[in-house]
């Protein structure tokens, strides 16, 4: 089982870092006013993604680490898990329910 949480955690990496490049980089350059209608739809759907493989990525990660400690890391990770869920539910509501919404 470790095994494949170490390479599941390892695909996950790639895509954390890939996904959060472009979408940390369409940001930037919407900032800067550089082709707003593609970066726009860029950064509009990357958020999704990028939130659920960096959850993905983070209790993989915490998973591996908890992995010797057999009661208080069960405990540990299902916190982890319902904190995860509430965090992606949350951003769904924010995206879908509230698409115009400018929180800042």
């Amino acid at each position: 089982m470790q095994k494949t949480l170490e390479n599941f955690s390892s695909v996950a990496l790639f895509f954390l870092v890939a996904l959060g490049g472009l979408h940390l980089s369409s940001a930037f350059l919407l900032a800067e006013g550089i082709q707003e209608k593609n970066l726009l739809l860029i950064f509009n759907s990357l958020d999704l993604p990028f939130l659920l493989v960096a959850l993905l990525y983070g209790s993989t990660r915490l998973s591996l680490v908890m992995e010797d400690a057999a009661e208080k890391g069960q405990l540990c990770l299902t916190l982890c898990g319902v904190a995860s869920s509430f965090i992606m539910f949350g951003a769904l509501y924010l995206n879908f329910a509230l698409p115009n919404a400018q929180l800042f």
